[in-house]
């Protein structure tokens, strides 16, 4: 069955982006002239996605906001002869159908939040995008997870390397290799030590899920910190006849939700605008570093 539906949790308090994040929702910091949102949406939409579903939280108007038409600002803008401008506050959602639910009781964890998504995913698979991390590659992140759902038809979780020292840091897969990219999942960690793994794979940001996801999340327990973490739900469904499999994808990733990686990504997404490009190379060379 073709993906269709994505699951985006914006839900969380951003405590390494205060006091900017105390009024506004991390998703909706803005990276150049766009919100880190927009650019999950815009990825969501080239990877085939027609309907995004938005956990929201505190601070959610903001978020509602932003994918609601303004009248006003469209009047405005046209009353200063400023109409070149319009489309861009336009078809924010990409002709997808946006969806709001508010996440009941505060922040429960990741494996919390998506289980709010169970009515609106129903019995189809789904694509779960992480609301802080920006790809950037040649094909969408998420296109490439979905395409090797489809060869598999089952669960598969986006991947990437990472340096052993950082092992620590992250969600940490092991399992075997099917390909240069593609692993079956033996183990799941959360955050294991280096010596607790034989793999460098960081669970990473963009996934395709089976709707069973839901059944492993109800019976999942809360974990450290008193929440639900869906790694523990994943781990739960490795056992199966379908197994989860895990993809080592192409793009680029740029944790926004890190205040070095939202500069990086700043950086990135200039230089791939030409009319800024060359000042910001200018400007770069120029300073005494």
């Amino acid at each position: 069955m073709s993906v269709k539906k994505a699951v985006i949790p914006v839900a969380g308090f951003a405590t390494r982006f205060l006091p900017a994040c105390k009024s506004l929702p991390k998703c909706m910091l803005t990276i150049l002239d766009k919100p880190i949102i927009q650019y999950l949406v815009d990825e969501a939409v080239a990877s085939g996605i027609e309907e995004i579903l938005l956990v929201v939280g505190r601070k959610k108007e903001v978020v509602l906001d932003y994918f609601s038409k303004d009248v006003e600002l469209e009047k405005f803008l046209k009353e200063r002869g400023k109409e070149n401008f319009i489309p861009q506050i336009q078809d924010l959602s990409g002709n997808a159908k946006i969806n709001f639910i508010e996440e009941e009781g505060g922040a429960k964890g990741l494996g919390h939040a998506i289980y709010m998504a169970k009515d609106f995913v129903g019995n189809e698979p789904f694509a779960i995008m992480y609301g802080d991390v920006i790809m950037q590659g040649k094909k969408p992140c998420l296109k490439e997870i979905i395409e090797e759902h489809e060869k598999l038809g089952t669960s598969v979780i986006g991947v990437e390397r990472v340096d052993w020292k950082d092992v620590p840091k992250y969600g940490n897969v092991s399992g075997e290799a099917v390909n240069e990219r593609l692993y079956r999942v033996e183990k799941m960690q959360e955050k294991p030590k280096i010596e607790e793994t034989k793999s460098n794979l960081a669970i990473s940001d963009r996934h395709v899920l089976m709707p069973d996801l839901f059944d492993f999340l109800e019976n999942t327990k809360p974990g450290k910190g008193g929440e639900i973490q869906v790694t523990d739900a994943y781990n739960s469904m490795v056992s199966t006849k379908e197994g989860v499999y895990a993809y080592c994808y192409e793009a680029e990733r740029f944790d926004s939700g890190d205040k070095l990686g939202f500069v990086k990504a700043s950086i990135d997404e200039t230089l791939r605008r030409p009319e800024m490009r060359d000042e910001l190379i200018k400007y770069i060379k120029s300073l005494s570093i």
